[in-house]
C-alpha cells in the first residue's frame, strides 16, 4: 500500500476466508483487472509481457541468516524484475504497522518500504508484500494511478501479478485452523482474490506459451491457479472464436454498426479489434499485445 493514499482501505492482507467461496466472489474484480491490463498496454506498449517474461522466483543467493539482509536481497531482486535497476529499496520491519506493508513514494531513486514485523519469520509472506509495494514504485515511476484508493490497489495487485510476481503472490496463501471453533480459514495477500491472481497468471501464460502449474507448490496455490485458468479458458469460447446461435445474432447486430465487419475485444488486453465477415477462419493479430488468434468470421 502506498503511503500517500487519500484514505486507507481495510487491511486486505492475510484475508481470512472460509474454505468454500461463492462463485460470484471468486472473480468479483475481473472487469477492473482486465481494464487495468488494457491500460498497462496502452501506457507501456506491446512489449509489456515480453519484457517481463521471467516469473520471479527468489534466488537462493538472496537467503541469509540475517533476515534483514535476506529481505533487502529479495527487495533488490524484485525491483530488478520490474526493470527498476537504479532504484534502491530500503526495507525495515515495524511493530504493529497496521498494514502488512507501506511504501513512501517520493522523487528520487531511493524508496523506503516498511513491513509489519509479524511477517519477519516467513520469506514467502515477505516476498508477497514486497511484490505489491514495489509494484507501487513501478506504477509511480510510469505515472500510472487511479484516483479511487481501492481501485488503485487493485491496479497494483494486477500489475504485480501480470508482470511476473504471480508465483510469489499465490505461494503466499496458507491455511490456519482456529483452536476455538476448529474452523479452517485460508489467508492470502492482496486486494484481489487468489482466484483472480490465478486468472491473471493464466492469461500471462497464454501470451507467453507457458504453464505455471508446476510452480504452485505452497498452500492452495494450485487450486487457485487451476480455477483462475478455467475461468480464463472460458473466454476462449467467446462468440468470435467459436460461433453459436447467440454468436451469430451478436455478429449480425455488430455488422449493422460496421457493415461487413465484426468488432470484438482481444481476450488478452481488451483492445477493440475488427475482422471482415467472410465465413472463413482468419488469423487475427492484436497490435496492442501481440497476441494471435484464429477466429471464425
Amino acid at each position: 500500500m502506498g503511503k500517500n493514499r487519500d484514505s486507507i482501505p481495510p487491511d486486505p492482507y492475510a484475508t481470512p476466508i472460509q474454505l468454500k467461496v461463492k462463485e460470484k466472489d471468486k472473480f468479483k474484480n475481473i472487469r477492473a483487472i482486465n481494464s487495468n491490463i488494457s491500460n498497462l498496454y496502452k501506457t507501456i506498449g506491446a512489449t509489456l509481457v515480453p519484457d517481463f517474461k521471467t516469473n520471479v522466483v527468489i534466488d537462493n543467493s538472496c537467503y541469509h541468516n540475517d533476515i534483514v539482509i535476506c529481505t533487502q536481497n529479495i527487495a533488490r531482486q524484485i525491483a530488478k524484475s520490474f526493470g527498476l535497476h537504479i532504484v534502491n529499496v530500503v526495507v525495515t520491519f515495524v511493530q504493529n504497522l497496521g498494514v502488512p506493508g507501506r511504501v513512501q513514494l517520493s522523487a528520487g531513486n531511493t524508496f523506503s518500504v516498511e513491513v509489519d514485523r509479524r511477517y519477519i519469520s516467513n520469506t514467502n509472506l515477505i516476498s508477497a508484500v514486497l511484490a505489491h509495494e514495489i509494484a507501487h514504485i513501478y506504477l509511480f515511476k510510469h505515472n500510472i494511478r487511479i484516483q479511487d484508493t481501492f481501485q488503485n490497489e487493485v491496479l497494483t495487485d494486477t500489475t504485480a501479478a501480470f508482470l511476473g510476481c504471480a508465483w510469489l503472490i499465490l505461494n503466499s496463501s496458507h491455511e490456519e485452523r482456529s483452536f476455538q471453533n476448529s474452523q479452517t480459514t485460508v489467508k492470502w495477500f492482496g486486494y484481489i482474490t487468489q482466484y483472480e491472481v490465478g486468472y491473471i497468471l493464466a492469461k500471462r501464460d497464454f501470451l507467453l506459451k507457458q504453464n505455471s502449474a508446476d510452480a504452485m507448490i505452497f498452500g492452495r496455490s494450485r487450486e487457485f491457479f487451476d480455477a483462475g485458468k478455467a475461468h480464463f479458458l472460458k473466454s476462449l469460447g467467446r462468440p468470435y472464436v467459436k460461433r453459436s446461435a447467440l454468436g451469430s445474432l451478436i455478429y449480425q447486430l455488430k455488422s449493422r454498426l460496421i457493415k461487413g465487419s465484426i468488432v470484438f475485444k482481444c481476450i488478452c488486453c481488451e483492445q477493440q479489434l475488427r475482422i471482415p465477415e467472410s465465413n472463413k477462419t482468419l488469423s487475427v493479430h492484436c497490435p496492442a499485445c501481440g497476441n494471435d488468434l484464429l477466429c471464425y468470421s
